[in-house]
């Protein structure tokens, strides 16, 4: 279990400042406010959601992204893989 959580800590580490400056890249490009449907869900579709979606036989640490009440959730291990602000 605690490797799951380790392997999860560092997979996030690593991901969500990419996510944020590939985002950054496309909000300047487009000259338009972020959406979270036309700009995110894509990108967290494409390489998330097979280890953290909606099939729970395959999900991964506990963690599911698809759905954003589950992704601020707490996680087992007592921390947050999502904190908004």
């Amino acid at each position: 279990m605690r490797s799951r959580v380790v392997h999860a800590r560092r997979f996030l580490a690593v991901t969500i400042p990419a996510l944020a400056g590939m985002l950054g890249s496309f909000a300047g490009a487009a000259d338009r406010p972020l959406s979270f449907n036309r700009d995110v869900r894509p990108i967290l579709s494409d390489t998330c959601f097979g280890c953290h979606g909606p099939d729970a036989a395959n999900r991964q640490a506990g963690l599911r992204l698809d759905v954003r009440d589950e992704a601020l959730a707490e996680l087992e291990s007592g921390t947050r893989a999502i904190v908004p602000g």
